[in-house]
């Protein structure tokens, strides 16, 4: 994984007014923790973070530069957004050693067509992203999983992945990632007007062909 630098800035003004005004500003407010050490409030120019975020994507090793406090290697642990507009409002940093294993996210992308798709089933993605522990710098910045020779009926599971030596997987590996399930056909239903119709001609078959019965003469 590479490592990419994000200038950053310490963060004196605190409190909901004060992190308002400065998200009106443009500035991302955010935090620094972890490894035992002091947390730091920091602060990040809005279009600068935007920018990276959409460069590099947030599975990345950041060497995040804040002002005199010098140089942290971190991750991204949270990125919050507003929950209508979906701009930045706050990104939680953790410090990370190189030498020592971390539990991330990496995200999960789909490669090719798959043949089961094109005779018109349908695709179903429901693991988007596998938990995994390892060193920092072999964390990958994504997994892609080929689909091309999926037909309908068939399924891929989180153990079925090839992942890189070092990188340990934390979830179920029987969990299904993604599968290409039948096209689901619409069976119409029977109008009850039609049944009670062929119900009555039953019953005036019925009558029709019945024979009568026969008189008995009791004299």
């Amino acid at each position: 994984m590479r490592q990419i630098e994000l200038v950053a800035q310490k963060r004196n003004a605190f409190g909901k007014g004060a992190t308002r005004n400065l998200r009106r500003s443009g500035i991302v407010p955010g935090v620094l923790y972890g490894r035992n050490q002091d947390t730091i409030s920091v602060q990040i120019n809005a279009h600068t973070f935007r920018r990276f975020l959409r460069t590099n994507g947030e599975n990345m090793l950041i060497d995040l530069n804040i002002d005199e406090h010098g140089t942290e290697t971190v991750l991204i642990k949270e990125l919050q957004r507003h929950p209508v507009k979906r701009n930045l409002i706050h990104a939680d940093f953790i410090r990370i050693s190189l030498d020592e294993p971390v539990t991330t996210q990496v995200p999960i992308t789909l490669v090719g067509s798959a043949t089961g798709v094109q005779e018109g089933g349908v695709l179903t993605f429901l693991h988007r992203q596998l938990s995994v522990s390892c060193l920092p710098l072999l964390i990958p910045e994504e997994i892609q999983v080929d689909i091309s020779e999926m037909d309908i009926g068939d399924s891929i599971r989180i153990g079925d992945l090839t992942l890189g030596e070092g990188i340990e997987n934390l979830e179920d590996p029987q969990a299904q990632i993604v599968s290409v399930v039948p096209p689901i056909v619409e069976v119409e239903p029977v109008e009850e007007d039609e049944e009670i119709e062929e119900g009555e001609e039953g019953e005036l078959e019925t009558e029709e062909t019945s024979e009568p019965e026969e008189e008995t003469d009791d004299e």
